[in-house]
């Protein structure tokens, strides 16, 4: 991830501590935006894209001859992990910046975690839209993986970058787009 993603996961913590967090509805399911990136998005996306360091061709992609059994199912066990995460996301009804009984609680520097909630609760629409896009991403990627198309992946695997930065670019950054 660049250090903008990392940076707006890190928004969202301060957010919690600065806006009150309406209680959830019955049945209604939250998801912490914050929380969800750095432990559960962050590591598996993390370690797709250093893994494509190591087995990259001349062209930047996976290349097939340089991946062996062990690469690939750790490509599918990321991918699947993955998947699974962004479905979480996508399928929540509500989302909250940070948890403000996480350990995520304090901002990174720069950030003003109101801000994001306040878009967060204006336009969560758009966020569900983007997380459900980039869970259809992933669904193709642990596909892509299970095929063993070093291609696919390759080119699934470059587009969840600017997956990431446009809803960074909606939600914790706009005033940098």
């Amino acid at each position: 991830m660049n250090r903008g993603h990392i940076a707006l996961t890190a928004s969202v913590i301060a957010l919690i501590g600065c806006a009150t967090v309406p209680a959830a509805g019955p049945g209604e399911t939250t998801y912490f935006v914050r929380e969800g990136m750095v432990n559960q998005i962050n590591p598996p996306i993390t370690a797709i894209w250093d893994m494509q360091v190591d087995v990259m061709d001349d062209e930047g992609g996976f290349d097939p001859a340089l991946m062996d059994a062990d690469t690939w199912a750790a490509l599918k066990s990321y991918a699947a992990n993955l998947d699974i995460q962004t479905a979480k996301m996508a399928a929540a009804e509500r989302f909250v910046a940070a948890d403000p009984d996480g350990d995520l609680t304090e901002a990174p520097e720069g950030t003003d975690l109101a801000a994001i909630q306040g878009r967060l609760d204006t336009s969560p629409q758009a966020f569900r839209a983007m997380a459900t896009a980039m869970r259809a991403q992933t669904a193709q990627l642990l596909l892509a993986a299970q095929e063993q198309d070093a291609a696919k992946v390759t080119q699934l695997v470059n587009d969840i970058q600017p997956s990431c930065k446009s809803c960074h670019d909606v939600f914790w950054y706009p005033e940098e787009s």
